[in-house]
């Protein structure tokens, strides 16, 4: 594998969307990554009210006289990027999926404005709809070539993680505004997510843990907590796991790595999945009065996946937001673990047949046309909390 497929790795990327999210000024790199790993030329974010129009002066790929000409015509003439702010979070499209590109390319539009820009394709997303704020990210192609399906189905796997450190950065900039030191506070935000977040310090101790790592660590099985800090229920996997946490929360930058790893728990249940990312040893609070640094320790950022707890999760907010039988949504989240449907009838002693017809109500309910539609449409649902 190439150094830079393997530096952009689903995980490494997503290590980098929560950096960006505590640390702003790594937004660009970020980007820069992001259309490297999906073939796109630049990738752009913009956060705004929901009445705002999208603002392209700071875009990359756009030039300044086509972003004001975009703002004084073109973009009433845009058939995409006006709607994208009321698609539902996690909503991506392409150009060519809105209409017949033969049609879409005789437009005014795209030969007047696209064209000239040498953009040959784009795709759009709604990141973030909520508090009457949208967040849209659009990825600019100019090459001669259209998004592949697995282009598109790892930018669809970002968007989660993008919404949340953007949630995380804005809650940041709201307390950094009354009082700079209360930006250190502000991980509440995080509580929102179904999975497990600690915030550990080099000696594995917990700083921070959302409500879902605080229930995790309540359990008799698995990860706990000690005075001495984190363990794991073997004296091998918790070395490994204080070892990851000291090397990511080391002083040096230029020692500090993530990692992860599988914690066993009882043969019943589950092995935990842990991913360890570096968090800063400084951070420049932003939106203050005057620049302000505030300095303390390394942290490491653990994300923990219960997979037994996610699936009952997705089964509870699927019959709650699509109206799904409890039997639907126990297939359904089968579906989400990669079953075929004959391996799913085994797995809940029901007949194929019923599989199907439960499969064939699930699409219907969910708007989804496929299990690979579906699948993306649970782990969307699997990131946040249902109350």
């Amino acid at each position: 594998m190439p150094a830079h497929a393997a530096a952009d790795s689903l995980g490494s990327l997503i290590d980098a969307i929560y950096d960006a999210g505590l640390d702003a000024r790594r937004w660009p790199a970020l980007f820069a990554r992001i259309a490297r790993r999906i073939g796109a030329t630049h990738v752009n974010l913009s956060v705004l009210a929901a009445h705002e129009a999208l603002p392209l002066d700071d875009w990359g790929g756009i030039e300044r006289g086509f972003a004001r000409r975009y703002a004084q015509h073109y973009g009433a003439l845009d058939p995409l990027v006006p709607q994208a702010r009321r698609w539902p979070a996690g909503t991506l499209v392409t150009d060519t999926m809105i209409r017949p590109q033969a049609a879409h390319a005789r437009s005014e539009f795209v030969q007047d404005w696209v064209r000239p820009q040498r953009i040959h394709t784009v795709a759009f997303a709604n990141v973030m709809r909520e508090d009457g704020v949208a967040a849209i990210l659009g990825a600019l192609r100019r090459t001669p070539s259209y998004y592949d399906d697995d282009e598109l189905d790892l930018l669809r796997a970002l968007l989660p993680h993008l919404r949340n450190a953007i949630r995380v950065q804005r809650r940041m900039a709201q307390s950094a505004q009354a009082d700079p030191l209360a930006a250190l506070d502000a991980f509440d935000a995080l509580d929102s997510l179904a999975q497990c977040v600690l915030i550990a310090d080099r000696d594995a101790h917990v700083v921070f843990a959302n409500r879902a790592a605080s229930a995790l660590l309540a359990q008799p099985h698995g990860l706990r907590e000690e005075r001495q800090g984190l363990c794991a229920p073997t004296l091998d996997a918790t070395q490994r796991l204080r070892a990851m946490i000291a090397r990511a929360s080391a002083g040096d930058h230029g020692t500090r790595a993530g990692g992860a790893m599988l914690i066993e728990r009882t043969a019943r249940e589950a092995p935990l999945q842990v991913l360890i990312a570096p968090l800063g040893t400084h951070r420049a609070i932003e939106g203050a009065t005057t620049a302000t640094t505030v300095s303390r320790r390394g942290t490491a950022m653990l994300v923990i996946t219960d997979p037994l707890a996610a699936r009952r999760g997705v089964e509870q907010r699927l019959i709650a937001l699509f109206g799904l039988t409890p039997a639907e949504a126990r297939v359904a989240a089968e579906v989400g673990k990669g079953q075929e449907p004959r391996d799913i009838a085994a797995t809940l002693q029901i007949m194929p047949s019923t599989v199907r017809t439960h499969l064939h109500h699930v699409f219907a309910k969910t708007a989804t046309r496929r299990q690979a539609d579906l699948m993306r449409l649970l782990e969307q649902i699997a990131m946040t909390r249902s109350d």
